[in-house]
């Protein structure tokens, strides 16, 4: 209960420094028995450091309807992968990669609509992608999405660097759920 009320306190500032590796650990032991329950192995490879500005709340809905699609487009579990990292160009990237179903060439386009969705009736809006995207956005983000059908989804998202002292070692393997 103290972490879901922790996950869910609010967020004071609009624009803030957001510590995306916290986030991402949150979330993720946030969903812990849900992953268990979908059979779901969680790979966190976390930069040193991952800052961005923007806002609290605004980025745990990004992580976690990023999280929450993974999940559902691996039906038989697989394996989800969370990485963080600084690339040359001093911009934080986020990148959710699922070993799911992947999404046919013909949807790349539309994933981002709202209301769009390739899932039966009654089991998605199709608002989680353009929130996600949306919210991006607003923080002066891209996001970009790579998908096989069969073999898996990678979505990358970018934001302008947030950091006081500059990037981050490359991303380290460590335990996850």
């Amino acid at each position: 209960i103290n972490s879901l009320l922790e996950f869910s306190r609010e967020s004071r500032a609009e624009i803030e420094r957001v510590d995306v590796n916290d986030l991402l650990r949150r979330t993720v032991q946030l969903m812990r028995k849900s992953l268990e329950s979908s059979d779901v192995r969680v790979r966190l490879q976390l930069a040193g450091s991952a800052f961005c500005q923007a806002n609290q709340n605004a980025m745990r809905q990004v992580i976690l309807n990023l999280i929450t699609n993974a999940v559902q487009a691996m039906p038989a579990g697989g394996e989800l992968t969370l990485v963080t990292s600084m690339p040359a160009d001093n911009r934080l990237r986020l990148e959710v990669a699922d070993t799911g179903v992947g999404v046919p060439p013909q949807h790349l386009t539309d994933i981002f609509n709202p209301f769009f969705t390739t899932k039966a009736p009654g089991q998605g809006t199709g608002l989680g992608l353009s929130v996600v995207h949306s919210v991006v956005e607003r923080y002066g983000g891209e996001i970009r999405v790579d998908s096989t059908p069969g073999v898996g989804t990678t979505f990358v998202v970018e934001f302008p660097d947030a950091t006081d002292a500059g990037a981050a070692a490359e991303p380290a393997a460590e335990p996850a759920a």
